[in-house]
């Protein structure tokens, strides 16, 4: 469920507050509607009824100030309610807030049945968007719908490097929100709002090169990563390298990594040979709350050797303990921890000047991309990913082009006899 966000208003001046005293009373439907002014109202009569099922009044302004005209107004008012009342409608309108929550409740009773955990992780995130737009606490009918066509501005002005393909993902959740207000006759179909058309570009993915990856490793070895005054910083350096080469060598996301207990973990192959010993390998058992799918799945690397390090110089290798951790407490290491030795990193190297895209997750696409060019079949990869063959087809073709391309231009060994037929 979404909290309300917190806000520092001023205190505001006190007022001697207007006696809300009720005068030129008139009652109707034997009682269950009161009309009546107040010296604040100006002359124009208000019209009072108590709604049983919400233990609360409902009050709205007739707009006249002539009493046949408010009496014709009230009856129409009366009417509507009772109307709304039967077929189960609102009477009230909710908030944004309220109704965000609601939405998020029913899309968390569809994970696992229509709807992976890390697709109502996405919903989530992306109604945060929508109420920072709307404001937490408007009403859900007091939002037009042209306002909407102001939304995808809003998201690239807060956030310039936003996508087309996330905007138009979020599009599909704010008409599912409308949608479901429609369901929950909190508002008429009329309120669903025409969204402008995105276009979806399918982007090539971001990897890191050759050269790209020998700048990285080398750095790890170098006296600027490995020596620090603090040996705090030393520690979290030493994890982070082995996450980075885990990372590489399996195509786990940043956050499965993280997520990573040693109970999980099986080191294959093992020898006596030096530490960095490509033959080891390693299987990783994910279970369904470490993946972005909430699907279970087994994981295939290279460098199973990073393990038996790791063993070394951490201070919790108990079954239950995380792989990569604080070694002072057990906990994992936080995201800006891993960012701001990442960024320190890549700044040294110059990796920044010629990249627009440096991230954890490079190393995913890394990984995919040198997986695809030394002939992985892309059903394998996507089974030890956690990826849909689709996915890989549409993110990585260009890839899959080039191999076909050579295997169609590569020489063929004929015997003579066999050339002759092509001569």
């Amino acid at each position: 469920m979404l909290k309300p966000t917190k806000t520092t208003t001023k205190t505001p001046r006190k007022r001697t507050p207007k006696p809300k005293v009720k005068t030129d009373i008139h009652e109707l439907f034997d009682g269950d509607v009161t009309l009546y002014r107040t010296p604040n109202s100006g002359k124009v009569y208000q019209f009072q009824m108590w709604i049983h099922k919400e233990q609360k009044y409902i009050r709205r302004s007739t707009r006249s100030r002539n009493l046949e005209t408010s009496i014709v107004v009230s009856k129409e008012m009366y009417l509507d309610i009772h109307t709304k009342l039967r077929i189960n409608e609102p009477i009230f309108s909710k908030t944004f807030l309220d109704v965000c929550n609601e939405f998020l409740e029913h899309k968390l009773k569809e994970v696992g049945i229509n709807k992976t955990h890390g697709r109502y992780v996405t919903i989530k995130s992306q109604i945060k968007h929508v109420l920072k737009f709307v404001g937490e606490t408007t009403k859900v009918t007091d939002v037009s719908s042209d306002k909407w066509n102001e939304y995808f501005n809003f998201r690239k002005q807060n956030n310039p490097t936003v996508v087309n393909t996330t905007l138009s993902n979020e599009k599909n959740t704010i008409l599912g929100l409308y949608r479901f207000m429609v369901t929950r006759r909190y508002l008429p179909p009329t309120y669903i709002p025409e969204l402008p058309h995105i276009n979806r570009v399918s982007r090539k993915r971001e990897h890191f090169t050759l050269e790209d990856w020998r700048k990285i490793y080398r750095f790890f070895n170098t006296n600027k990563w490995s020596k620090h005054d603090k040996t705090k910083v030393v520690e979290q350096r030493r994890f982070i390298k082995e996450f980075v080469i885990v990372l590489i060598n399996t195509g786990l996301r940043f956050g499965e990594l993280r997520k990573v207990k040693w109970g999980d973990v099986t080191v294959e192959n093992v020898t006596d040979k030096q530490d960095n010993d490509d033959s080891v390998s390693v299987r990783i058992d994910l279970k369904g709350h470490q993946t972005k799918t909430g699907k279970p799945r087994i994981v295939i690397g290279r460098r199973g050797d990073v393990f038996t390090r790791l063993k070394r110089f951490s201070n919790y290798t108990k079954t239950n303990d995380f792989v990569f951790v604080d070694n002072d407490t057990g906990e994992q290491l936080s995201k800006d921890v891993y960012y701001k030795h990442w960024n320190y990193l890549i700044d040294e190297i110059g990796l920044r000047e010629h990249r627009q895209d440096n991230t954890f997750y490079c190393f995913r696409h890394t990984y995919c991309t040198w997986r695809l060019y030394g002939g992985t079949d892309v059903f394998t990869l996507s089974k030890n990913m956690g990826t849909s063959v689709k996915f890989i087809e549409e993110h990585y073709g260009q890839i899959k082009m080039e191999l076909q391309g050579k295997q169609l231009i590569n020489d063929v060994n004929f015997k003579d006899s066999d050339r002759l037929l092509f001569d």
